[in-house]
């Protein structure tokens, strides 16, 4: 089971529902899985546009997996989803866009842990707009107008969190299905104290990525799958 080396408390968000069997990816097998599917992950972002100059429509990130993180000495990590899989958000929508369904043994569990990367040569996700060749591939993608005139924002960067569950302890059950919703803010990642940036100008590309890997803020238990934490 991989494991991110860098621990990033996060909040942020929107989301897309896919169903999945579950693979118990444990570090031991000592669980006993759930009968029915008991958790549910989804994003969630608001629209924070700050400034007319730039608008956005849509964007979308490919997920390579979502797994939590169990309580205890060991930390045992279940996973919710593997991909790759595009998670899409209709920015002008606020809603949250469910990402996977999965069946995981009822316990307390302190984090969630999603990867973020591009398409490897081999893969593929349904979108081309990832993958242009071999030497053009990427993993998030943002559209919009800035200053009137349209742009396709297109990063390869590797985002790896570990987010913090809310509340703490965060309980499953096999009786009760639970949604955890992770939020976002993409208007956020064109900003740079807040001056918007132009996404045309090659200049600014490090901090758009670098606002990308920092917009995932939060974690949290969202039993009316609202985008507010319960």
């Amino acid at each position: 089971m991989h494991v991110f080396k860098n621990k990033i408390i996060f909040s942020g968000v929107l989301c897309i529902i896919a169903l999945l069997m579950f693979s118990s990816g444990c570090k031991n097998d000592t669980s006993i899985a759930p009968v029915n599917d008991n958790v549910s992950v989804g994003y969630f972002t608001q629209n924070t546009q700050r400034d007319n100059s730039i608008v956005l429509d849509e964007a979308k990130f490919i997920v390579r997996k979502i797994v939590l993180e169990s309580d205890g000495d060991h930390g045992e990590e279940f996973e919710v989803k593997i991909g790759p899989f595009v998670v899409f958000f209709d920015v002008s929508q606020v809603t949250v866009v469910s990402a996977a369904v999965a069946q995981i043994p009822a316990g307390n569990f302190h984090e969630i842990k999603f990867q973020i990367h591009k398409l490897n040569p081999n893969e593929s996700v349904g979108d081309p707009e990832f993958f242009e060749s071999t030497s053009q591939r990427f993993s998030v993608i943002a559209k919009g107008f800035y200053n009137g005139e349209r742009f396709i924002y297109k990063s390869a960067i590797t985002v790896e969190r570990e987010i913090e569950l809310e509340p703490q302890p965060f309980v499953v059950t096999n009786e009760t299905a639970i949604n955890i919703t992770i939020s976002l803010d993409i208007y956020s990642w064109f900003l740079q104290d807040g001056v918007v940036l132009n996404p045309m100008d090659p200049a600014n590309k490090n901090i758009i990525d670098h606002n990308i890997k920092d917009s995932f803020k939060r974690a949290f238990r969202d039993i009316n799958h609202d985008g507010e934490p319960d």
